[in-house]
């Protein structure tokens, strides 16, 4: 960072504010480009480091500068907005990336591939249909009940008992509470199919990349989780230790405290909701079934049922998975049950 130019950009649609700092810290420009022209200037300093917020377009213009022969640095936003002062505008912004770049502890955010880009965008289209269909589902429930039917918790009760009730004439139902919950019942039928559509292209996709071909073969972990993992870690080289991993993921201890005085309070939770929402269901599964395995993995959660509840140690295995995760993409080997204790 101290040997070479930097160019700081904050991101935009169509106009882009960029600074120049040299290799002693000194602000040579802070401007306004259109996109054309911030490229032009960018080539214009072939061995500068480029730092960015993680923010949108910023993998697509990461992989272009890559492409160019920079070194790219995304950084959470979050972080640099710590960095701001005075007011937010975009001048300010530029100085703010170039303050959270230079300090020493701050996680930068590694430019997603072509690959990591596909995976993420099916992964986020199928959450949608996902969230939508417990939306809808909860609806209809809604619905139903301000007329006397009760459903069954379940979706596949629902969709086992919505059609019974329809056809019921002797229930409270009316003439329109019937279009109603049978037009929603449509549409519930169509997000099925939606999510089923994706979720194959999501694993016949993922079947083609050889690091979602190896973290398959870890406990938990199938298809649409190897895909998340892959999607957000990468190659893991943005990651030290295995810990930072399960970190980003916020599956390691919070703390609070003052005067030397700290406090675990469960987990950060910080990071991918969704994919740490889909590791905990994984490593819920490895945990309800270990029944008298011998693995190394299955006999250290054996023994960490002893001493904890299983809510516990599902996050515990959780936390594993995604540390192993991360050395099976840094190292390209594949899971190794005797080094799972």
């Amino acid at each position: 960072m101290k040997n070479t130019s930097i160019i700081c950009i904050d991101l935009a649609k169509s106009k882009f504010q960029a600074g120049l700092f040299n290799k002693h810290n000194i602000l040579k420009s802070n401007k306004q480009y259109s996109e054309s022209a911030l490229l032009k200037f960018v080539a214009m300093h072939p061995e500068a480091i480029i730092c960015m917020e993680a923010c949108a377009t910023s993998n697509y213009l990461g992989r272009y500068f890559q492409n160019q022969g920079h070194k790219v640095l995304l950084i959470p936003a979050q972080v640099v907005a710590k960095y701001r002062l005075g007011n937010k505008n975009d001048a300010n912004d530029v100085l703010a990336i170039y303050e959270a770049a230079n300090r020493p502890k701050v996680k930068f955010v590694a430019v997603k591939t072509i690959e990591q880009q596909d995976l993420a965008a099916l992964l986020k289209l199928r959450e949608s249909y996902v969230k939508r269909r417990t939306q809808l589902s909860n609806r209809i429930r809604g619905v139903a009940m301000e007329y006397a039917v009760k459903m069954p918790q379940g979706l596949n009760q629902l969709r086992k008992n919505l059609p019974v009730h329809l056809s019921d004439m002797n229930n409270d139902l009316t003439h329109i509470a019937r279009f109603v919950l049978s037009d929603l019942y449509e549409q519930l039928i169509k997000i099925d199919e939606n999510i089923a559509k994706v979720t194959t292209q999501l694993i016949e996709f993922a079947k083609q990349i050889p690091s979602c071909q190896l973290l398959i073969t870890l406990p938990g972990v199938g298809w649409i989780v190897a895909s998340g993992l892959y999607s957000r870690f990468g190659d893991a080289s943005m990651f030290r230790f295995g810990r930072d991993a399960s970190a980003s993921l916020g599956l390691v201890p919070a703390h609070n405290g003052t005067g030397g005085k700290n406090v675990n309070i469960g987990i950060s939770k910080s990071g991918d909701r969704t994919l740490r929402s889909l590791v905990v269901h994984g490593a819920r599964a490895v945990v309800s079934n270990i029944k008298e395995k011998q693995d190394p993995l299955s006999c250290w959660i054996r023994e960490l049922l002893k001493r904890n509840h299983p809510n516990k140690a599902t996050i515990a295995v959780a936390n594993k998975i995604v540390r192993m995760a991360c050395a099976m993409l840094k190292t390209s080997q594949p899971y190794q049950p005797q080094f799972a204790n």
